[in-house]
């Protein structure tokens, strides 16, 4: 099954685009593009949007080169960026200066790559002496800008701040800071309540009244 949360600019989520049906792995290309298109076409959209696509298990060529292609159907002159926010991974940072617990500082963030970093929200800070396992989340950006447009690589340090400030804004807690952003927690949330949903054993299905309603926090 396949689903997108979609948010503004701003970060404020908009609504919910999909359902619980289930679909064979080697019909994903598919369900993508017809997930893509119905979502795409229920914003109101500018001629050149530039829409980031964020998912935290890893798309193949073939996924990525599917959901641009739906996406180019609908705003062919769009940028797209693709943002894979991995936290299964064995990298561990840390900082060895005295003032810290030794955790790399919450919004520091390491270059791995031209299109990856390390990015750490839940280290050291300031303002709260602990926000869970100080590990870092791997960041990895491919952006696809229009045909025959000139092409160049992500900014990184924007791509730091961009997610940084999605921690921020978790509206399940009273506590509005959390280790990941808000794009990919609260598609986690969704899983985990859609298949509590489904072990119940009967049919399971949104009701279209709730896709723009936060039914998951």
């Amino acid at each position: 099954m396949g689903y997108a949360n979609v948010f503004n600019k701003y970060g404020r989520w908009e609504f919910y685009s999909g359902n619980t049906e289930t679909f064979a792995y080697d019909e994903r290309a598919a369900y993508f593009k017809s997930l893509i298109k119905q979502t795409l076409e229920r914003l109101n959209l500018q001629e050149t949007p530039h829409i980031y696509f964020h998912y935290s298990a890893k798309f193949s060529r073939d996924d990525r080169k599917a959901i641009l292609e739906a996406a180019r159907s609908i705003r062919p002159k769009g940028t797209y960026s693709f943002i894979w926010i991995n936290s299964h991974h064995n990298v561990r940072l840390y900082d060895s200066r005295v003032e810290t617990d030794g955790s790399l500082s919450r919004g520091s963030y390491v270059i791995a790559s031209p299109n990856k970093i390390y990015l750490s929200t839940t280290g050291y800070n300031l303002y709260r002496k602990a926000l869970g396992t100080p590990k870092v989340l791997e960041i990895n950006a491919w952006i696809e800008h229009p045909q025959n447009a000139p092409n160049s690589p992500p900014d990184l340090k924007a791509l730091a701040v961009h997610i940084l400030s999605l921690t921020k804004l978790n509206w399940s807690s009273t506590d509005s800071l959390c280790g990941e952003p808000i794009t990919i927690k609260y598609a986690g949330d969704i899983a985990y309540l859609t298949d509590a949903f489904l072990r119940q054993g009967s049919v399971f299905r949104l009701h279209k009244v709730l896709e723009r309603t936060p039914w998951f926090l």
